[in-house]
Formats: C-alpha cells, sequence, structure tokens
C-alpha cells in the first residue's frame, strides 16, 4: 500500500477515541467528575483524554467500557488502534481505524491476494519487492500486517466479502511453496463463516476494476468509507459520490463472479498446481 490522502474529516485514532468516551459518557449520564471517581483518574485527565491530549492504557479502556456499557467493549478496541498508532505510520493508522469501527468490508483486488487474507511469507516477498527497503521495515511491515488481521479473529469482527481477479492465484509471489501456502490459507479462510471469497474468471470480460484496488468499509458507527489505490496515489474517503462510484464498481465486480463455493474450488485447484 502506498500513501494515502486522508481527507481533513478523518480524525486521528487518539481524537477519535476521546469522542467516543465522551459520547458514552453522555449517553449514560455521567459528568466528568462521576466517571473520575468510578475510574480512580482526576478530572483533568478525563478531560485531556476527551480532548485527545492524553492516550488511556488498556486498564483505563476496560474500566471505561464496563462504567459506561459501551458496547462490545468498543473503547478497549479503540485504545489498541491509538496503541498501533504510535508505531505505525499516519496512513495505516488511519485505515486501521476504519477497520477497527467497521462491522463489513467489501475488497476488491486485481493483483495481489488482499493484505487482510495474506500469510506471513506472502506478506514479506510483497515487502521485499518495494524500493529503498531494508529487512528491519520488511518485517515491521509483515507485523503490522499480520496484527491488523486480528480483527477477523474477535467475535464481533466484521463481515468481510473479497473479490479477487482470477490472475491473482496464478501470479507467482516469493516462490512456489509460497503461493501454495498461501492459496492452502486462502481456501481455508473461505469457509470462515464471517468471510466470504469471490473470484472474478478471465471469461468475464470485465473492465470494470482495472484502474486498481479498493476497500469499502460500514458500520452503524461510521460514515461509509472507501480506501482507493491506484499507480501513484492512494486515498481514504468518505465523500458520498465517491463512495457511491466505488460501491457501483464492487457490485459489477461481485455480480460477474463465480459463486462462493466455485470460487473456493478454483483456489483449491490452483493451491495443487503451486506443490
Amino acid at each position: 500500500m502506498r500513501d494515502i490522502d486522508a481527507e481533513p474529516a478523518l480524525k486521528a485514532p487518539r481524537a477519535e477515541f476521546g469522542v467516543h468516551l465522551r459520547e458514552y459518557r453522555i449517553v449514560a449520564g455521567r459528568r466528568q467528575k462521576e466517571l473520575a471517581a468510578m475510574l480512580g483518574w482526576s478530572v483533568s485527565k478525563i478531560s485531556m483524554v476527551e480532548r485527545g491530549e492524553r492516550p488511556a492504557d488498556e486498564e483505563f479502556a476496560r474500566a471505561a467500557d464496563t462504567a459506561l456499557e459501551a458496547d462490545g467493549g468498543l473503547l478497549a478496541r479503540w485504545r489498541e488502534t491509538v496503541e498501533h498508532a504510535g508505531r505505525w505510520p499516519i496512513w495505516l493508522a488511519q485505515l486501521v481505524e476504519i477497520e477497527q469501527r467497521a462491522d463489513m468490508l467489501r475488497a476488491w483486488e486485481p493483483l495481489i491476494i488482499p493484505g487482510i487474507l495474506q500469510t506471513e511469507q506472502y506478506a514479506r516477498a510483497i515487502f521485499r519487492g518495494r524500493p529503498r527497503t531494508t529487512p528491519d521495515l520488511v518485517e515491521q511491515s509483515v507485523a503490522a500486517r499480520m496484527d491488523r488481521q486480528r480483527i477477523l479473529e474477535r467475535e464481533n469482527g466484521p463481515t468481510l466479502w473479497a473479490v479477487l481477479d482470477e490472475g491473482v492465484l496464478v501470479r507467482p509471489i516469493g516462490s512456489e511453496a509460497v503461493m501454495n501456502e498461501q492459496l492452502t490459507y486462502l481456501a481455508a479462510m473461505g469457509d470462515h463463516p464471517r468471510v466470504h471469497i469471490h473470484v472474478l474468471p478471465h471469461n468475464a470480460w470485465l473492465t470494470t476494476g482495472l484502474q486498481g484496488a479498493f476497500m469499502l468499509a460500514s458500520g452503524p458507527e461510521m460514515p461509509d468509507t472507501a480506501y482507493i489505490e491506484s499507480i501513484t496515489l492512494s486515498q481514504i474517503t468518505a465523500d458520498s459520490d465517491r463512495v457511491l462510484d466505488v460501491k457501483s464498481r464492487y457490485e459489477m465486480l461481485h455480480g460477474d463472479a463465480l459463486p462462493r463455493r466455485a470460487s473456493l474450488r478454483l483456489i483449491e485447484e490452483k493451491a495443487k498446481r503451486w506443490k
């Protein structure tokens, strides 16, 4: 993934945590003084967290979830995003923030396996191909990608719909062993109850997705948001017209893709060829 031109309307993760904390406090009918007493913090510290000026540790976030009855431990999940933001590039922290909030992700990928479904070795091979990289940067990037995938393991994690071009299954990345492992893993993930993988076959003759990869994120506590990749620029946008355009493209791609079971059979067949 490349640098992202993020729109100003998308807040930094720490500020977003503060917004959610304040919203849940108000809904619970608690003043800052009352919440401070419940959590053992000073009023000034509560105020600073709500303004995004002070970080909250895991203990604080979980205690606030309990005190304010936040849905599904939302504040604890947001704190994880803030923690990652300190060691990830800003654009990646913003993308992770969106993924954490979403209850549905819809992705299209014409060239490689989507990052959220990549194995460690496949991801490592991808990152090694970056210009001017170093072994340390490669390993940091791989670790960050594996960490992001944890959202699929959450009990209340998002539902993922992924459409892949058939060429992704035959494009050599890393080695034959890496490709076999990746496609085997992809087929296994296709049986996950919240993961739906579809393959767009070559004979679909569809050009809608040739411009680049994208992902759509939606959820009850966020505007519909699109992450769009191109050759020179990647963007996160919540602009309604642009999001509608991406949604239309996704529906066209999904409509011409193979059904779920047929897609998994094709993935399994391609995996065997990489042995």
